[in-house]
């Protein structure tokens, strides 16, 4: 069985629908390498191979504070080959442990492999730039966002008197209707369901927290979060 979770209300659909399209056009990602079954991981983002070059100042003149410090990052493969595509996840930043602060550059994808990072010099500092996770990784979390919709899930604790039962809840379910607790927002149609439990019924319920996740790539590719 498979629920269809939309709210009822065709105004609040709409409003739903221009705010999703706001937050995937906010999120959007560039995009990345195909990952095949048989792929080798020799031809993925390596960080030691890759390089970031200071880009010179305009005019020359050594940095100051309150300058812009722009750095040219190229992105490697395990070989040292550059890569040709990016979404790459990168994260740079300036930082000054002395003095506990620190500052986020911009990152800008030109998607060849190259990324141009951006730091206001607002203290004297060390810049730094760290991958996240490489674009085959983001592929990899892409294709499982599509299958595996479900499986970031929580739990809910029901109890009356001495009795208790724990049940899984989410967004959707996997079940008929009739198997399911209805807890759907009546004021913005926001879908949410638990598994009824076997011996309480819904109004039981009182306490909801983050149960887990359900992540299921393939093996080879589980080790492109390990690097």
């Amino acid at each position: 069985f498979s629920i269809i979770c939309k709210p009822k209300s065709n105004k609040i659909i709409s409003i739903l629908f221009k705010e999703e399209k706001i937050l995937k056009d906010y999120i959007a990602w560039p995009e990345t390498p195909s990952v095949p079954a048989n792929f080798s991981l020799k031809d993925t983002t390596h960080a030691p191979h890759s390089t970031f070059t200071i880009l010179p100042h305009n005019g020359g003149r050594s940095w100051h504070v309150g300058d812009q410090l722009e750095v040219l990052i190229q992105i490697n493969d395990f070989n040292g080959r550059p890569k040709k595509s990016g979404g790459d996840v990168l994260f740079a930043r300036l930082h000054n442990p002395t003095v506990r602060a620190g500052v986020v550059g911009n990152v800008l994808d030109h998607h060849n492999g190259s990324y141009t990072a951006v730091f206001s010099l607002l203290w004297e500092g060390s810049a730094q730039v760290i991958l996240i996770h490489s674009s085959e990784a983001v592929t990899v979390m892409e294709r499982v966002n599509l299958e595996q919709p479900g499986r970031i899930f929580f739990r809910s604790l029901f109890r009356f008197g001495s009795v208790s039962e724990a049940a899984i809840c989410n967004v959707c379910l996997n079940a008929p209707l009739e198997q399911l607790c209805n807890y759907t927002d009546i004021r913005t149609g926001e879908p949410w369901y638990c598994y009824k439990p076997k011996k309480l019924k819904c109004e039981h319920r009182i306490t909801h927290s983050f149960g887990g996740y359900k992540l299921k790539p393939m093996p080879l590719e589980n080790k492109l979060f390990k690097m």
